[in-house]
């Protein structure tokens, strides 16, 4: 596919710029956003005008290593950073193949921290600078990347489309599994839109698609989704199961992580907290992202407010003051926080936080928190009960496995 280049720059990277605006004059934070401007316009530049842009001499190869230079020496993105520049500089003409890798690595140090509006801005600069006959590879991972990003920040739209691009390029390029994954993520917005019955549908053809193509960090992820839509159906031990099983098909400590979030989630619900705390607190000792950790964080609240541990519920949401959450994480810590905060007799508080959530959720097309906002705001809402007489599950050989692993693992990190 050949797609034309920009010929002007125009206003570009309006997320590294308001980014710049919103933080504190000198803080790491300017300092790192600073960077990452200077950085990719400079490559804009050098795209338009050439090698002259990069010269020893340059004004702005100056500017940009002086910036990168104030970033803390533990930062990750400055080596990367650092790297873009030299190889910039070493190549005699402008070849954007050298460079896109380690921009590419730039995106995923800014999504592993939960800058994703700044990750979603780098994953879009590879997608308008790549060449499907020479970056195939990485210009489909760049879309499913930035799907990824958008689906996270709520616009599902954009999400879908990033996603429809991926499938598109990977059909072309023969990519089996690549063009699945595309195929999971359009089934993912799907899903957040409310349309259970059709991700589904799509998820359980990926899920055979990819058993037959022997692709099995596919047939991983799949049923990793399918579980949570077996999950916002109510069909929680059925969770469970796909998610065991989508945790024993994967070797990727990644994935591992939200799968285990996930399974956490699902135990709650089962009212089996103590397997649900052993979950949480591995991925408090263990995860290797930001976003897992913050979820498990998010997870605990629930846990708490549901088993009327009022200490921990407490806790648990001091932890999270003041952490800037992605939409979806927010409507559910909003929720959460509402149902122990009517538990623990504050009612008023938690309506207030009800009718955050719900003007959220609307803002971003999440039908499912829309209604469970609704519902609870109506009074309506099953309430946790933590007498005896509550809801219960079945147990089946999955939920007791799993059960028996978390603990060893626990006990392992403890």
């Amino acid at each position: 596919m050949k797609r034309s280049r920009t010929t002007t720059l125009g206003l570009k990277h309006l997320a590294f710029f308001e980014a710049v605006g919103e933080a504190k004059e000198n803080s790491p934070k300017a300092q790192s956003a600073t960077a990452g401007l200077l950085m990719l316009r400079l490559i804009d530049h050098w795209v338009l005008a050439g090698p002259v842009m990069v010269e020893p001499e340059s004004v702005s190869v100056k500017s940009v290593r002086s910036a990168i230079m104030q970033l803390e020496a533990t930062d990750p993105t400055r080596e990367v950073l650092l790297g873009l520049v030299n190889a910039m500089q070493t190549v005699r003409e402008v070849d954007i193949q050298p460079v896109l890798p380690r921009l590419f690595a730039y995106a995923g140090c800014l999504e592993k921290r939960v800058e994703l509006t700044l990750a979603a801005d780098v994953y879009g600069t590879i997608a308008r600078l790549a060449e499907e006959d020479f970056d195939g590879d990485l210009l489909i991972d760049s879309f499913l990347r930035l799907g990824y990003c958008k689906r996270m920040l709520g616009e599902l739209g954009d999400a879908e489309a990033s996603y429809a691009m991926a499938g598109k390029i990977a059909k072309r390029q023969k990519d089996t599994a690549r063009a699945l994954r595309s195929q999971i993520g359009s089934a993912t917005v799907v899903m957040m839109r409310g349309n259970l019955p059709k991700a589904e549908e799509l998820l359980a053809k990926v899920a055979t698609d990819s058993e037959f193509a022997d692709c099995t960090e596919v047939t991983s992820n799949a049923l990793h989704v399918r579980s949570v839509v077996a999950h916002r159906r109510g069909e929680i031990g059925r969770a469970v199961c796909l998610a065991y099983d989508a945790l024993r098909c994967t070797a990727l400590p990644n994935d591992r992580d939200r799968i285990l979030a996930d399974i956490g989630a699902y135990f709650i619900v089962m009212e089996r907290f103590e397997a649900a705390h052993d979950a949480l607190m591995i991925l408090e000792a263990t995860a290797s992202t930001t976003l897992v950790r913050l979820q498990a964080r998010i997870n605990m609240v629930a846990l708490a407010a549901r088993a009327g541990y009022k200490d921990l519920f407490a806790s648990s949401r001091t932890r999270l003051e003041g952490v800037t959450l992605p939409p979806e994480n927010r409507v559910n810590f909003l929720i959460e926080s509402a149902r122990g905060l009517r538990l623990f007799g504050e009612p008023e508080v938690a309506r207030g936080l009800l009718e955050q959530a719900l003007e959220l959720a609307i803002e971003h097309e999440f039908n499912r928190s829309i209604f469970e906002a609704e519902e609870m705001l109506a009074e309506r809402a099953v309430e946790a009960n933590t007498q005896s007489g509550g809801i219960r599950f079945e147990q089946s050989e999955a939920t007791a496995g799993v059960e028996l692993e978390l603990r060893k693992l626990a006990l392992a990190v403890a």
